[in-house]
């Protein structure tokens, strides 16, 4: 594999995971995830939100469903990288 072909499968895996978060955010939506999820308040680097906003800020799980919320979401990413980086 060439650097080029892994620095597109690396592209690839990052906008599938984007992709991933934005579906995971309309499917929860705004309601649970304020419920589920606790934003960071006191911090000296992890409260910068940075280009995206608070679009695809979840914060840190407060609940049990959201434990799992996060646990879906990490699998589903992990599972997409490992299929673009097999293909």
């Amino acid at each position: 594999m060439t650097d080029t072909e892994i620095v597109r499968r690396l592209f690839c895996a990052l906008v599938s995971a984007f992709c991933l978060a934005h579906i995971a955010l309309r499917l929860i939506g705004e309601k649970r995830r304020q419920k589920w999820f606790k934003k960071r308040t006191r911090s000296w680097f992890f409260n910068r939100r940075g280009f995206l906003g608070e679009h695809f800020h979840f914060g840190r799980p407060a609940t049990k469903e959201g434990v799992m919320v996060l646990g879906a979401l990490l699998a589903a990413i992990a599972l997409t990288t490992y299929i673009i980086f097999i293909v």
